[in-house]
């Protein structure tokens, strides 16, 4: 470790490097295929570091899907920040999620090694500050009168539920028909739960990007 750095420092430098050595090997050759000496080799770090750190190997998991998801919410935020409506914000944070399924850095991680390794709960607790997001912005749309449901909390675990599986089948492929049908299934989906939705606009027209031909009747 580097001289002059408090032990507080050091301690979190020397779980940085873990981390980042776990996220690279876990999603290039699976968490099974990953012993813990793997994990520490060349980093400078003993087991005992490793251990001080993490209760064991799968702590090391669930800590670098913790911080994957924080990532993609900080992405979907930075995304829905500047548009102009609850609406928009929702359709297009919704769709900001399924995009993060596309990513090859992110499909075994999360649609992998996760669910493999991870139990539900665990994976849901790692995952609340999304979950609260999402619940955020689903409340703003009904307060808006934007959005119809019978009950805000039982519909954001539906719509979770529903992102998730898309989600999920996307990351089963790098196909990017796939990727296109799933986001036009959500339009679909969001479309009949929208008050006054005749006319509403399309992902591509919220985000100003090019809508393929064909992905809309």
């Amino acid at each position: 470790m580097a001289s002059g750095l408090t032990k507080a420092e050091q301690t979190q430098r020397t779980r940085r490097a873990i981390l980042e050595r776990a996220r690279h090997l876990f999603a290039a050759q699976g968490y099974a295929a990953t012993g813990t000496e793997e994990l520490i080799r060349g980093l400078g770090v003993t087991r005992g570091a490793l251990y001080h750190q993490f209760q064991d190997k799968q702590a090391v998991l669930a800590a670098v899907i913790a911080e994957v998801l924080d990532e993609i919410t900080g992405d979907i935020r930075a995304r829905i920040a500047p548009l102009p409506s609850t609406w928009d914000r929702l359709v297009v944070g919704c769709h900001a999620c399924l995009d993060s399924a596309a990513r090859e850095d992110l499909r075994r991680l999360l649609f992998i090694e996760a669910p493999a390794f991870l139990s539900v709960d665990t994976l849901a607790e790692l995952d609340r500050p999304g979950f609260s997001l999402l619940l955020q912005e689903i409340e703003k749309a009904v307060q808006d009168g934007m959005l119809q449901t019978v009950d805000v909390e039982g519909f954001t675990y539906q719509l979770s539920g529903s992102l998730n599986a898309l989600a999920s089948w996307v990351a089963k492929t790098n196909d990017p028909e796939r990727l296109r049908r799933a986001h036009e299934l959500l339009d679909a989906h969001m479309e009949l739960h929208r008050i006054g939705a005749s006319g509403s606009p399309r992902r591509a027209d919220l985000e100003g990007g090019h809508q393929p031909a064909g992905l809309h009747p």
